[in-house]
């Protein structure tokens, strides 16, 4: 496989993380609840949409019947499979959502390291529920029929393979340069250790992306292939876009929609509500605020982008089956967060980034260790993931962004008034 085929699938892990995290964030990062058992909303999205999605009958599957939502949209209208989709989507949100509500009631009363151990036995207990109950979702034996929104147009060419090869390899060498323009940005304002480490994580990229495969006998051909990553050469006769490309894509919008929802939620009175139940439930509380409200509504928002992020983590491996939802994830999760800064999405995203390249690009030791010696070097990435994370942490406690600066600017003749308390007194937030 192509350095670039393993850059599109990475990149797509990564976008699909993100939005598992930017849920996670909501919950954690603004609201101060510790939820161990996020990856249960995530499984219940990935399910719900699936079987939304899915054909009723499907050979090998014993499980409740699909209702295949993209067939019946698809007789309604043009285009009308992708809104059946996208409906399906809605659906895992809302069954996410809704069993985080059920979660929630009982749970949300309990306070930081007793609510964590709670959702986390929730979360394994309903996992050990999907696994043992056939009738439900297959069991053990998961789900394979994966609806492919829009499968069926690719590969996706302009018709000759030079044009393809000019446009998607252009829009390719664009979006390197974007990526490149927005690291020299953020180095000129940040400390010398920041740009140091950034100049590292650059120069290595560079090193393992371009040079190696031009050393390693691939010569021009793969440094062009590397370069011009959104095209790919073997996608029908002309090559285009093939669908893994598309999902990328298609993911990254979708994490763009939902980085500008948390965005505008946090930015609101009722953001600001959250982070003050965060940093003291008592003081919004003396102040008229339910708390617990506010508490069950954050874990229900946070657990419905869960479960978008698991309709698409089904597209992308088109299997699920209970065993790939491990409370790990969870905890992979958190890691991302903290690393990139807690209550801050763009840390979230370059927290998943950074997470995900360290734990995806150490598997290449194994191409330069004999293959005698794998247990140790599957024992010896672990180590060296945790180092790497380990510093990281050292020199920035905070995380690489640390937390988002949502200090609210108050006119001087209203200092002493209520707007004062940012927004936690009067009306603005619904209550």
């Amino acid at each position: 496989m192509a350095l670039a085929d393993f850059l599109i699938t990475l990149l797509t892990f990564v976008t699909v993380y993100s939005l598992f995290g930017l849920g996670l964030n909501v919950k954690y990062g603004f609201t101060g609840l510790v939820d161990f058992g996020h990856v249960a909303y995530f499984m219940v999205g990935a399910y719900v949409t699936v079987v939304l999605t899915m054909p009723a009958e499907v050979a090998g599957y014993a499980g409740i019947g699909g209702l295949n939502l993209p067939a019946v949209f698809g007789a309604l209208f043009p285009g009308g499979a992708l809104v059946g989709w996208f409906v399906g989507i809605a659906g895992g949100m809302v069954a996410a959502a809704a069993t985080s509500l059920l979660v929630g009631v009982p749970t949300l009363r309990l306070r930081e390291d007793y609510l964590a151990i709670t959702a986390l036995g929730i979360a394994t207990i309903l996992n050990a529920v999907f696994e043992n109950e056939e009738w439900l979702f297959n069991g053990p034996y998961g789900v394979q029929s994966v609806y492919e929104p829009l499968g069926d147009l690719f590969p996706l060419g302009l018709g000759s393979f030079t044009l393809n090869m000019v446009v998607l390899g252009g829009l390719s060498v664009l979006l390197f340069l974007v990526a490149g323009y927005a690291v020299v940005q953020h180095a000129r304002r940040a400390g010398r250790r920041m740009r140091l480490l950034l100049g590292g994580l650059v120069a290595l990229f560079v090193l393992w992306y371009f040079v190696q495969p031009v050393l390693a006998g691939g010569g021009m051909v793969a440094f062009e292939r590397n370069l011009m990553w959104l095209f790919d050469p073997t996608a029908g006769q002309t090559g285009g876009l093939d669908y893994d490309r598309f999902l990328l894509l298609f993911a990254t919008g979708l994490l763009a929609v939902a980085y500008w929802w948390v965005e505008r939620t946090v930015n609101s009175p009722y953001g600001r509500v959250l982070r003050a139940v965060r940093d003291d439930e008592d003081v919004p509380k003396a102040l008229g605020k339910q708390t617990y409200r506010y508490k069950i509504q954050a874990m229900m928002f946070g657990s419905a982008l869960a479960g978008a992020a698991g309709a698409l983590w089904a597209i992308q491996l088109g299997f699920i089956s209970p065993e790939q939802f491990a409370p790990t994830l969870t905890f992979f999760a958190f890691t991302a967060v903290i690393i990139g800064g807690t209550a801050n999405n763009k840390g979230v995203i370059l927290g998943t980034a950074a997470f995900w390249l360290i734990n995806s690009g150490t598997r290449f030791l194994n191409d330069y260790i004999p293959s005698e010696y794998s247990v140790q070097l599957a024992a010896a990435r672990l180590m060296l993931i945790g180092v790497l994370l380990v510093v990281i942490l050292y020199y920035r406690p905070e995380g690489i962004l640390g937390e988002q600066d949502y200090t609210v600017n108050v006119p001087e003749d209203d200092a002493g008034g209520p707007g004062s308390l940012g927004g936690l007194v009067g009306g603005g937030d619904g209550d």
